[in-house]
């Protein structure tokens, strides 16, 4: 008899990535993984088009806290040059951590979002996105970073793809009215 493979859940779930025939499919499949890996109650997926120093919200698990659409310029603030300039895993633990980077910090702590994973995606060594996680306090304090070097990995087809659509997006966009992260 052979040994079942401590990685058989994570192939199993890049399987059914690879096998997901839709861009909805994929999404619910990338947020199931994550569910497995680390729990979330909250769960965004963004788009980085560094070059235009944009960001796009390409999936959200609850689009009455996070909704979808839309561009949000980048700023220069310590949540956007640790993920998305150094391509850094950021974890908040606290209602602190959470109140320092993220602008809707008083809605997200009152629905019970005190701490936050997020995981940036490359590709040809550049940050293309970022996979955010939210859930209660010191939810992700032990996280397992090598874990999500696989995922995001794993999910930067997605992202590749994502970002070809966008671009034609992008050209002719007003800048003038987008929030910024």
């Amino acid at each position: 008899m052979t040994q079942a493979s401590p990685l058989r859940p994570w192939a199993e779930h890049a399987r059914a990535l690879g096998l997901a025939s839709s861009r909805k499919a994929q999404w619910a499949e990338i947020s199931v993984m994550l569910e497995q890996a680390f729990g979330h109650q909250l769960f965004t997926a963004l788009l980085y088009l560094e070059e235009h120093r944009l960001m796009k919200r390409l999936y959200t698990s609850d689009d009455s806290i996070s909704p979808l659409g839309g561009f949000k310029t980048t700023g220069s603030g310590p949540w956007s040059r640790h993920v998305l300039e150094e391509g850094r895993l950021y974890v908040a633990s606290d209602e602190d951590d959470v109140r320092s980077v993220f602008s809707e910090a008083p809605m997200l702590i009152e629905r019970g979002l005190q701490s936050a994973f997020n995981i940036p995606v490359r590709h040809e060594g550049r940050v293309i996105g970022s996979l955010n996680m939210l859930a209660r306090r010191h939810a992700y304090d032990q996280a397992d970073h090598d874990l999500a070097a696989v995922i995001a990995g794993l999910c930067a087809p997605v992202f590749i793809e994502e970002r070809i659509a966008a671009q034609s997006a992008v050209d002719g966009l007003d800048r003038s009215g987008l929030d910024s992260v």
